[in-house]
């Protein structure tokens, strides 16, 4: 009994060698044939194989695995991917599959292009010109937004997500004369397209100006005034839109007709000008004193100015309380 037990033992492992090498010829012998497609276009995703060809095995185990055999991604929207037969033997090799035993149909290679959304030029300058008026003080009626540079259409993935926009400007103070903005539009959190969109901003405002020439040291009258709607967007300085703020100011330098009144053209004049005779007003403790002076220089309310006093002939500094008094410091 013990003898026959031993023979069979020798018997399997004889046996077992033989199994185990029809197994793995088996395997590395199947055929299998790959037709490569000449155009695909897929979802945004990791391309396998089974996407740009047609295998055929007769081995369903190893045909799912081919099938399955990654070979790169989608290309970006847009763009065309070539993936040739050399690549995919190089595949093959790194998936240990036997490349000897596989054979090609007549195409060698193939172009992947990805599935795709447009976003228009004239959305993305509508989204930016919309967030732009948000954002500006002004109102619409003050200004035009225009843009030369319209930015051209552009592709997405067409992958069904979330579309979000975000945009922002690079100087977000500046509300006229050209302004940049930044847009960026992601799909499920992830950002596919930044771009920069350029506007300028012409504004146009109701401001006063004058109607005749104003020479230097004029002082400004209702009569040389008017207001006129203009476009301010190069205009440097302070205007003004109503009139009666202008009216007793005093021209500081000439200003032509038509020209738009800024607060750097004007001040206002003086209450005393030199050489004004004026009440010098001097207090001290409960004795008010008040004699004649002559003003040594132009004072304006609330100015310190030189004076002479008539009476001792003396110079002495005072503060202008109006037109007429200058009251002495001490």
């Amino acid at each position: 009994m013990g003898k026959e037990r031993l023979i069979m033992k020798l018997n399997i492992l004889i046996f077992l060698p033989i199994v185990i090498f029809s197994i793995i010829h088996t395997a590395v012998g199947e055929k299998i044939h790959i037709e490569i497609k000449d155009k695909v276009t897929l979802p945004e995703k990791q391309i396998v194989l089974g996407d740009i060809a047609c295998v055929s095995c007769n081995n369903p185990s190893l045909l799912e695995s081919i099938n399955n055999i990654s070979v790169g991604n989608t290309p970006w929207p847009g763009n065309i991917r070539k993936i040739e037969k050399d690549t995919l033997t190089a595949r093959f090799i790194d998936e240990g599959v036997d490349f000897k035993e596989i054979t090609y149909g007549s195409t060698t290679s193939s172009l992947i292009s990805v599935d795709s959304i447009t976003i228009t030029g004239e959305e993305i300058l509508r989204k930016a010109k919309e967030y732009l008026l948000s954002k500006l003080s002004r109102p619409e009626s003050e200004i035009i937004i225009e843009s030369d540079r319209p930015p051209m259409d552009k592709l997405l993935p067409a992958n069904g997500g979330d579309i979000r926009w975000e945009i922002s400007q690079i100087d977000a103070n500046k509300d006229r004369g050209n302004v940049q903005l930044i847009v960026r539009i992601s799909i499920d959190e992830k950002q596919y397209l930044k771009m920069p969109v350029f506007f300028t901003i012409r504004t146009y405002e109701d401001i006063v100006i004058p109607n005749k020439k104003i020479n230097r040291h004029d002082i400004l009258a209702m009569d040389d005034l008017v207001i006129k709607r203009m476009e301010t967007t190069k205009l440097a300085g302070v205007t003004f839109d109503n009139i009666e703020d202008l009216i007793g100011k005093r021209a500081i330098r000439p200003i032509l007709p038509n020209i738009p009144i800024t607060a750097e053209m004007i001040d206002n004049p003086p209450l005393i000008r030199k050489g004004d005779f004026v009440k010098v007003s001097v207090q001290s403790g409960n004795l008010h004193v008040v004699t004649k002076g002559v003003a040594k220089e132009d004072g304006y309310w609330g100015k310190v100015i030189r004076i002479k006093n008539i009476d001792s002939n003396k110079e002495l500094y005072g503060k202008v309380e109006d037109s007429t008094t200058v009251k002495i410091i001490f």
